[in-house]
């Protein structure tokens, strides 16, 4: 700590463009090369700076490295959940003292200001913090601002107090840190590993636990207070072998078509939103911790306006009016129809193994063509829904799990039917058999699914390709110079910080020269590891104070959709054989 004085006290007044010299980096060139590493210390623990930009030199990023050893016998699966651990303990500790920092007067920049990333219910790979294994330590990163005078100079003494009350608190919470909370996540991080693994094995496409909290308490994540915990019925209940002899009993939803129905508000969207987020991994405690679901299911919703680029909707559609090519659509402002196909061709392209689909968010006419309306109305281009999903199922091994509620057309062609009430779920599946629905026979032929989707580069002469700008807007739209994806209904992606990681990953797929040289999906898998496969995350992008936001990891598969929406571009596509 006194070094870290000794540098910083002496800019007291000055400045603030002399915090170069603080940083522990090459990153500005008046620090010479040969200078040592400025590493400083406070007891046990390690901390140093770097910058994040030129113009805003008062935002620095401070690491913190904690010494924990037991990082050091931890697989790289079980790293996550330590991270997801201590920034569940650590991030509202220093995020409650910066809020006794918070400054009423109008020129904000007089007190230090510093944040670290929040933590969240899921068990993801982060940039706020880093478990090195190596060295038997953890590195936090906390967005730091210097204190400044009149927005110029640097107030380095309450800078120093700041620093030290950080550390301070990093150390006390550290020392009250229980052995036993950290075996809660790795033990539950493991199990869900296995049901993972079980689900894959036995032919299950998800899985939910009995006493899981499906519903939230209204605009939140948290689990709601009173709910009624789930209670698979006793045909669909499945008991799944876990470590040291234990086992956890739920519903398992078998891979084929599922049909969810039910009355109003009986808990029907609740149960798919649990599924959908069931993709993730949760953290103990968040109710839906062993809801568990194949991660590559996708939601599907009807996305009037969404652009389409070179697709072959040939699957869904027989032709198009004015002699449209069917096998080769693209359009700027899809119909809903349109859009869903699209959408169920793009994800299975993808390389989504589960599509989750609410009827309430989808097209009419896409969905359901009931019996009377196939006599009336005989010249019909809509192939509906109804006659590709068992042909889904069983030539091309994607299930479905679809929310019904104002018609039976599914009901016929459902391996299995689950009824709610009151959020009780109840299989029906023997009941609806003895019904005696008549099946609805597909009236096409197989179709022709796309497999293949590479972008195309961009032209230029140039070297290389660079953007001029990148962004994020409202949390749903992304943009990089003309290029923009609204990604709305991409409900996979559940936060700001997943949004920043898709826009660093779209800008390096644009800039790529052999964009084409690979399968879209593949390209994506590539970037993502690249930003986070060497452990602490990394990236060039031009994003707004690009070092100054969080990052979560994201799926290849919710890159693609993204991609696929994206106005401006445009595909390739290999010759069908």
């Amino acid at each position: 700590m006194q070094r870290f004085k000794s540098i910083i006290l002496p800019m007291q007044g000055k400045s603030k463009n002399g915090l170069h010299w603080l940083y522990n980096t090459k990153w500005n060139a008046a620090l010479r090369s040969d200078e040592e590493e400025k590493i400083f210390t406070y007891n046990s623990l390690c901390f140093w700076f770097s910058g994040t930009s030129h113009r805003n030199s008062e935002r620095l990023l401070l690491s913190v490295e904690i010494p924990f050893p037991a990082v050091s016998e931890l697989s790289e699966g079980d790293l996550i959940a330590a991270e997801s651990f201590l920034l569940s303990i650590l991030a509202p500790t220093i995020n409650t003292l910066s809020q006794s920092y918070a400054n009423t007067d109008k020129n904000v920049r007089e007190k230090s200001q510093f944040e670290v990333q929040p933590a969240r219910e899921i068990m993801l790979r982060r940039n706020g913090i880093y478990c090195c294994r190596d060295k038997g330590s953890v590195i936090l990163t906390i967005h730091f601002c210097v204190p400044l005078v009149n927005a110029l100079s640097i107030n380095a003494k309450a800078a120093v107090r700041a620093v030290r009350d950080i550390l301070v608190h990093v150390e006390s919470t550290m020392r009250l840190l229980r052995p036993e909370d950290l075996s809660g996540y790795l033990s539950c991080r493991r199990c869900q590993q296995l049901i993972r693994t079980y689900l894959k094995q036995n032919g299950l496409c998800a899985f939910v636990a009995n006493g899981s909290i499906l519903p939230r308490e209204n605009g939140t994540s948290e689990p709601m207070r009173h709910a009624v915990p789930f209670l698979s019925p006793k045909q669909l209940e499945v008991t799944i072998p876990l470590e040291n002899g234990e086992t956890i009993t739920g519903m398992g939803i078998r891979c084929g078509v599922t049909v969810i129905t039910g009355g109003g508000y009986s808990g029907k969207s609740t149960l798919l939103d649990a599924l959908e987020a069931g993709i993730y991994n949760h953290i103990p405690g968040d109710g839906r911790e062993y809801v568990i679901t194949d991660d590559s299911a996708l939601k599907i919703y009807a996305e009037d306006g969404r652009p389409v680029h070179s697709l072959d909707l040939s699957p869904f559609f027989r032709y198009l009016p004015h002699g449209v090519e069917v096998s080769d659509f693209s359009t700027l402002d899809a119909s809903g129809s349109v859009s869903q196909a699209a959408n169920i061709i793009e994800a299975l392209c993808g390389g989504c193994g589960l599509l989750l689909i609410d009827e309430d968010k989808s097209a009419t006419n896409f969905m359901i063509r009931d019996q009377t309306m196939r006599r009336i109305v005989k010249n019909e281009p809509i192939i509906p829904f109804t006659d590709r999903v068992r042909e889904l199922s069983s030539a091309e091994n994607v299930s479905t799990i679809l929310v019904i509620g104002g018609s039976g057309e599914y009901l016929s062609c459902a391996d299995c039917v689950i009824r709610m009430d009151d959020y009780k779920a109840e299989d029906i599946t023997g009941e609806i058999s003895a019904l005696h629905l008549p099946r609805n026979t597909p009236e096409t032929a197989p179709a022709r699914w796309t497999r293949s989707r590479r972008m195309t580069p961009r032209k230029t002469m140039q070297p290389f390709l660079f953007l001029r700008s990148v962004m994020t807007k409202n949390e749903n739209k992304i943009i990089l110079d003309e290029y923009s994806a609204d990604i709305t209904l991409l409900t996979a992606v559940q936060s700001a910080n997943q949004i920043n990681t898709l826009a660093c990953v779209m800008e390096q797929l644009l800039t790529d020269k052999a964009a084409d040289d690979s399968e879209l999906s593949r390209k994506a898998g590539e970037a993502i590891d690249k930003l986070f496969g060497s452990g602490q995350f990394q990236t060039t992008s031009l994003l707004p104070d690009t070092l100054w936001r969080w990052y979560e990891e994201i799926r290849p598969l919710d890159v693609f959709c993204c991609a696929s929406r994206m106005r401006g571009l445009s595909f390739r596509r290999e010759k069908e054989n």
